[in-house]
């Protein structure tokens, strides 16, 4: 059986070596996902040589996708052990990087400043994942007074949620363009866009992508409840978008993540743009050699739902078992696919630039369906074609045949997709290149499709239904 749901690992301490990147890529990993969150431009330039080595070996299109960190509000340093508040205790919140002062009162500093300033008595601060809650009481330009809610133990740099809490548009911070700009040069495949807020966040960094001569795929995170509410106009900027549950989680009332995530996919789907679920996939696989049943079924669902890509966070990047847990989602995923598939979304928006693109990728669904054919070849210069294919979730897989690994590798992201590289674009000679690479067998049935906006070419827009001789 062939996975049609690609599965995504985040590179890190316990994937880096050379033997477990070869095991991830033989286990299922489609997509390598580097966290600009941590590590160094020396340490990812690192990786991404290694993963781009090990994909050659293994003779596979893996594509690399950048994770930008985002205006992630953290907490900043601290000066000894562990901070404790307790309930009821006041905390004072300043902008700037000093390390934390022990109460009473406490003080604990952020570095964005933007919070300070923005957050409002009554609203609630979130930190460390929600484990620790603040009220803020008052505040000043420099300074938010704050009662602990619920106490804890609280580290150095973790992370602070502000659900409510009007903040600046901008999700490129200085940081993120530097880091943005470092990736291109690399040559990532896909660009993942931290917090974003708004189409605005997205064209930012489509213009950055342009000027350096690139038009590599931007993925919008979607973690906070104005994306939510700008979702449409974020789906016609970006070509993907990724449920990151982990903040949404904590900005928007919890019960409201699951069917948050259905809306964000079927969005995704009706246009053609593919989507992500993230976040805890296989959390208790970081230092349990098995999941739990609610976390299998929480990937089995995501299946069922149409998304696109799985992601592994934590679980590949620093936990005990990396390669079996690529394992087991590749098994959960084989498991949930062998059910009648969703029902079929016909997207609303074209990305072929065309006024019959989208007639001519229902016509090859339809047709393959009906010839039971094994495979639908979508011959593709820029990977619009293989998109919109994708998105209508066809029952044959398919293989894009794309002209560089420019235009190859982000399409690994892709539901259903097998891409290769290839200068064959007659349809005789693809049928001996596929025959001659064992993409398919001797005497399969394969749909040929070519959508191009030049309706007076004669080697453009075509089907062709044949049996492979």
């Amino acid at each position: 059986m062939i996975r049609r749901t690609k599965i995504i690992a985040t590179i890190g301490p316990s994937s880096s070596a050379d033997d477990v990147l070869a095991a991830l890529i033989d286990s299922g990993v489609d997509v390598f996902r580097l966290n600009f969150s941590h590590g160094t431009r020396e340490s990812h330039a690192e990786h991404f040589r290694r993963i781009r080595q090990a994909a050659s070996k293994a003779k596979r299109q893996i594509a690399i996708m950048q994770d930008l960190s985002g205006p992630k509000i953290r907490t900043g340093p601290l000066a000894g052990e562990p901070l404790l508040l307790k309930e009821g205790d006041t905390i004072l919140l300043r902008s700037g990087a000093d390390a934390a002062v022990p109460g009473p009162p406490a003080r604990v500093s952020t570095t964005y400043a933007e919070l300070i300033r923005s957050a409002r008595p009554g609203d609630r601060l979130l930190l460390d994942d929600g484990r620790i809650e603040l009220e803020v009481q008052d505040g000043s330009p420099d300074e938010l007074i704050a009662r602990v809610v619920n106490g804890g133990l609280l580290g150095a740099n973790k992370g602070i949620n502000a659900p409510g809490v009007a903040l600046p548009p901008s999700a490129l911070t200085e940081k993120d363009v530097e880091d943005l700009r470092f990736g291109l040069e690399l040559d990532v495949d896909l660009v993942a866009l931290s917090f974003v807020q708004t189409a605005d966040d997205v064209v930012r960094a489509r213009e950055i992508i342009e000027r350096a001569g690139r038009s590599t795929p931007i993925v919008a995170k979607i973690e906070r409840p104005a994306a939510v509410r700008n979702l449409e106009a974020i789906l016609h900027a970006a070509q993907g978008v990724m449920v990151a549950r982990g903040d949404l989680g904590l900005e928007m009332p919890l019960e409201r993540v699951p069917r948050v995530q259905k809306e964000i996919i079927r969005a995704a789907r009706l246009h053609g743009v593919p989507a992500i679920v993230a976040t805890q996939v296989l959390e208790s696989m970081r230092v349990e050699p098995r999941p739990t049943r609610a976390e299998v079924s929480d990937a089995a669902n995501a299946v069922e739902e149409g998304a696109d890509a799985i992601m592994l966070a934590g679980e590949t990047a620093s936990g005990a078992y990396p390669v079996r847990a690529v394992r087991m989602l590749n098994a959960v995923i084989c498991d949930a696919e062998s059910m009648p598939s969703p029902s079929r979304i016909m997207p609303i928006v074209d990305p072929t630039g065309s006024r019959h693109g989208q007639a001519l990728a229902e016509a090859v669904v339809t047709l393959a369906a009906t010839s039971q054919a094994d495979a639908i070849v979508a011959v593709t210069s820029e990977g619009k074609t293989a998109r919109l294919i994708s998105a209508m979730r066809p029952s044959a897989p398919i293989l894009a045949a794309a002209p560089d690994a420019r235009v190859a590798a982000p399409l690994a992201l892709l539901w259903g997709v097998e891409p290769f590289i290839t200068s064959e674009r007659d349809v005789e000679r693809l049928k001996i290149d596929l025959v001659g690479r064992n993409l398919v067998a001797p005497g399969s049935v394969v749909v040929f499709i070519n959508v191009s906006p030049e309706q007076a070419r004669p080697d453009a827009n075509f089907l062709h239904v044949c049996r492979l001789s």
